[in-house]
């Protein structure tokens, strides 16, 4: 394999240092189709149009090969290589505060012009895929696929689908060599914006992101009561399952963190679990996922945007058992005269040592609360945890002093992430440990 990896580091000017010591727009208003391939908006179309589908392409690879084969590959071969959810070498305890550093070299992840909620992936070929939403005009919207082979330059390969839907908030996974699930939200609506339906909805690659099927509907309910699912997030748990969590709103004045998995590369999945925020009146929403190390244990952070203070600040949680429960809520970033300013759209990412990065946006430069419009993108950092207690930097880092929204944040290598945004299209800027 073309060892993409060394080459995008020495393109970002990293490898050297690193061997001697990283809501969106008014959503139009008709049900959607993806390019080559009609996704109805049935409430019962998956058993009618594409039970037979599933079952006779995907049942016999499903349960035999995948079985056998893609779990021992999840736990090897892809673990080592999916370095921002499984880093290794972390220290015990008395970490020093991390030391980043904000590199000057905001790159495109397009190479056309135009996107929005930016996110990475990694190809254990070792090249990147881009994803982001573009709006190529007359009430359209596009899910994009972009490849990089050198971390600098991306090329626009795919589309995961184009219509006049509600859809957006694509996240990649990679769950075996070549095979890469795209999740994102996919909402009907009648003409006068009234939801109709709600999705997330899951397609897949066998060709590294070029073209794409549908797989499943990761979840999905009626819009009746106007309760909406968003803003899907996937990971490989520790038993080679992917996990996808997203967030659904249970009342107006409350909003979870919901889980399921699927032990099919995304063909089926399990019911709903709620992890956190069921029972109270907070607006838990936005979760991302990093992998680290408490002391012995293996241990993950969830972070998400909440409204437990003023209208919006991030708070986190910790898991030890590989996201089957969580706890140790705790404040990660509180923007300044919290009570009208917000923080919120938080991404986490982890470095080698398990330090941890938070990407997140915020409004509390601007003397006038308008959000998301006066937004710009920021990070905190903290050492891994200790005993269930995380030292989040009392303020923040400026990523992006622009005008910017919807971040992610990718750990490129043990020293780096890339933390992706929109800002004139979607970028990307490079943050390493010093």
């Amino acid at each position: 394999m073309p060892d993409f990896g060394h080459k995008i580091l020495n393109k970002l000017g990293l490898h050297d240092h690193h061997d001697q010591q990283q809501q969106q727009q008014q959503p139009p208003q008709q049900q959607y189709y993806p390019p080559q391939q009609q996704y109805p908006g049935q409430q019962h179309y998956d058993q009618q149009q594409y039970g037979q589908y599933d079952q006779q392409q995907y049942g016999q690879y499903n349960q035999q090969q995948y079985n056998q084969q893609q779990y021992q590959y999840n736990q090897q071969q892809y673990g080592q290589q999916q370095q921002q959810q499984q880093p290794m070498g972390y220290p015990g305890h008395g970490h020093p505060r991390p030391n980043s550093h904000v590199h000057h070299d905001e790159r495109s992840l397009t190479s056309q012009q135009g996107g929005t909620y930016p996110r990475l992936a990694r190809l254990s070929d070792g090249s990147l895929l881009s994803s982001f939403t573009r709006f190529p005009g007359d009430g359209q919207r596009a899910l994009v696929v972009a490849r990089s082979t050198d971390g600098h330059r991306f090329e626009d390969i795919g589309e995961v689908t184009r219509g006049t839907g509600d859809t957006d908030n694509l996240f990649l996974l990679e769950v075996a060599p070549s095979v890469v699930l795209g999740a994102f939200r996919n909402h009907d609506h009648d003409p006068s914006g009234r939801p109709t339906h709600f999705r997330i909805t899951v397609c897949r690659s066998h060709d590294g992101g070029h073209t794409w099927q549908f797989a499943s509907q990761a979840a999905e309910k009626s819009g009746g009561d106007g309760l909406g699912v968003w803003e899907p997030f996937m990971r490989m748990g520790a038993g080679g399952e992917v996990q996808l969590t997203y967030s659904q709103e249970m009342a107006h004045n409350n909003q979870c963190t919901m889980l399921v998995t699927s032990t099919d590369q995304g063909s089926t999945w399990s019911a709903p679990q709620c992890l956190h925020g069921r029972d109270d009146n907070r607006r838990d929403g936005m979760n991302g996922i990093a992998r680290t190390r408490d002391g012995g244990r293996d241990a993950l952070v969830m972070v998400f945007e909440t409204n437990t203070q003023g209208p919006m600040q991030i708070e986190g949680l910790i898991s030890y058992d590989d996201g089957r429960s969580w706890g140790h809520r705790h404040v990660v970033y509180s923007p300044r005269d919290g009570h009208r300013h917000n923080a919120g759209a938080p991404q986490i990412a982890s470095f080698a040592d398990g330090s941890l990065a938070v990407v997140f946006m915020t409004d509390e430069d601007h003397q006038e609360v308008n959000w998301t419009k006066n937004a710009c993108i920021k990070a905190v950092f903290a050492p891994p945890p200790v005993n269930g207690q995380i030292q989040w930097d009392p303020s923040a880092t400026t990523i992006c002093g622009e005008s910017s929204h919807w971040p992610g944040v990718f750990g490129l290598d043990g020293h780096t992430v890339l933390a992706t945004y929109e800002c004139r299209g979607p970028k990307a800027r490079a943050i390493s440990l010093q």
